[in-house]
């Protein structure tokens, strides 16, 4: 591997971590997973730079819901690992999306097992819990709606037929991690998300997070002014992908010209260099090996 491609995969993996685990995606020869090959899901998740980009624009819509960020400031340690939850949401959707059935079934009840013990008290003294089934539907959505967004921006429109399918198999998944309902097609999507709309909002926690997003290390210290700018333009693109009314509620609706520019040519060269950078990912490599019966692998590259 030449070095301009270790030094892309060795940034990538510092922030998001690996995902190349043979006994999570490797495994019974002919087992498909919970989706399987034949799937829009794999076509579409099988893009680590789409996948990779929808992530600051999920996580934000997440936590938009004021029992969300509760239990994200209650419960997380966000701000001593700065990058938990982005390789904690991309190591999921990887896992389940392409993981052998058993592999993606154990981590689904991991999950849910952490999230037994999120529960507490609202600022505003609403009661919440992770595992209300509700809160589990909107967390789940966010994440195929915001990767569906992020495919297209970089890799071409989807068909309705499409979507809806890549929706229904997602679904599957929300339905596992505890969600009694989950949208399962577009038309569905859309009249969810205006049903949810009303709840969602910034209050003084969700301000918190979303400072913090502005301050994380990022790597190399930089002079304030050019750090604060960097940090600013990243959650620009990062939510770019977000309806607009997401953006408004968080105040990145309206950015400079110059950043307004800059914006889409960055993501196509980001998602352009991640895609050179690894190829086929090994997740999909180890993941076809398994569901079609091939000779497995070496787990090393």
């Amino acid at each position: 591997m030449n070095l301009p491609r270790r030094r892309i995969i060795e940034a990538f993996e510092l922030a998001a971590g690996r995902h190349d685990d043979p006994d999570i995606y490797g495994g019974p020869a002919g087992d498909p997973g919970l989706i399987g090959p034949d799937s829009v899901s794999w076509r579409v998740n099988a893009d680590l730079a789409a996948v990779a980009q929808a992530g600051t624009a999920a996580i934000v819509l997440e936590i938009l819901h004021p029992s969300v960020v509760a239990g994200v400031q209650d419960m997380s340690t966000y701000r001593e690992d700065p990058f938990k939850r982005a390789r904690a949401t991309l190591g999921y959707v990887l896992a389940t999306t392409f993981g052998n059935t058993a592999a993606a079934t154990r981590i689904i009840e991991h999950v849910k097992h952490i999230h037994s013990f999120v529960k507490g008290t609202r600022p505003d003294g609403v009661a919440y819990r992770a595992l209300d089934p509700d809160l589990i539907a909107w967390v789940h959505t966010a994440i195929p709606w915001m990767i569906l967004r992020t495919y297209e921006r970089t890799n071409g429109r989807l068909t309705t037929a499409e979507k809806d399918a890549y929706l229904a198999e997602q679904a599957v998944i929300g339905r596992m991690g505890g969600a009694e309902w989950v949208p399962t097609n577009t038309a569905e999507l859309d009249e969810y998300v205006a049903m949810m709309r009303p709840k969602l909002a910034v209050n003084a926690q969700t301000r918190e997070f979303i400072d913090f997003l502005l301050t994380a290390p990022l790597g190399p210290s930089l002079p304030p002014a050019a750090d604060a700018a960097l940090h600013r333009f990243g959650l620009y693109a990062g939510m770019s992908a977000a309806p607009r009314w997401a953006r408004e509620l968080i105040g990145f609706d309206r950015p400079s010209p110059l950043v307004r520019a800059m914006i889409g040519p960055y993501l196509q060269l980001d998602a352009r260099m991640l895609r050179w950078a690894f190829g086929t990912p090994r997740y999909v490599e180890l993941a076809l090996a398994r569901a079609t019966g091939a000779r497995r692998l070496e787990a090393a590259r």
